[in-house]
């Protein structure tokens, strides 16, 4: 499924909420967001000990696409596309987390999109990747949604409390994209 630019921007507009690159100042707003319980049940990655050490591994990263959700000046969502590099170009890793006072508003959905267009149009990947839990329903939904399938389950991924849970991972492949091109010199714009 894929949105046109005039319809994720009605959307947005009707509901006040803006998408826009990730910036520094949103470290303080990323932090506390993935403290939110349902943030933290659907995280593979350990918590970040403040907002300087969470914005230290964004910095450390290479190759990444960055956007936020927001209402006003406050950050709600985040959604990022991290690129895969040398044989592994024409893949990108996906996260997406949206604040838990704003589930089920379709931000993942409209995040998604960007996110997706953005792979497709701008850096011709042919393959995105993720994981999530396996008891994450809802995220799988929305993954589906968007045609990922689940092509693999890793038993004792990661630990939620005192117990190792299996993820899966997911990912949406276009075969049919030109082969042409190279992918680093799409880059050079993000």
């Amino acid at each position: 499924m894929r949105l046109s630019q005039a319809l994720i921007s009605a959307k947005v507009l009707t509901s006040g909420i803006s998408l826009r690159l990730r910036e520094k100042r949103d470290a303080e707003d990323l932090w506390n967001m993935f403290g939110q319980p349902l943030c933290r049940r659907g995280a593979v990655l350990e918590p970040f000990a403040s907002a300087a050490e969470l914005q230290a591994w964004l910095d450390s990263l290479n190759g990444h696409f960055d956007t936020v959700a927001t209402v006003g000046d406050r950050a709600i969502g985040m959604g990022g596309l991290y690129l895969g590099a040398g044989n592994q170009s024409h893949v990108g890793t996906l996260v997406l987390f949206i604040h838990d006072d704003f589930h089920r508003r379709r931000i993942g959905t409209l995040m998604m999109s960007v996110l997706l267009s953005t792979a497709d149009i701008l850096l011709g990947l042919r393959r995105v990747q993720l994981l999530t839990f396996c008891d994450n329903s809802h995220a799988i939904s929305l993954y589906r949604k968007f045609g990922f399938e689940i092509d693999g389950r890793h038993e004792c991924f990661a630990r939620r409390g005192d117990t190792l849970l299996p993820v899966y991972s997911m990912a949406r492949l276009r075969l049919d994209t030109p082969t042409g091109g190279d992918v680093d010199s799409q880059r050079s714009g993000i």
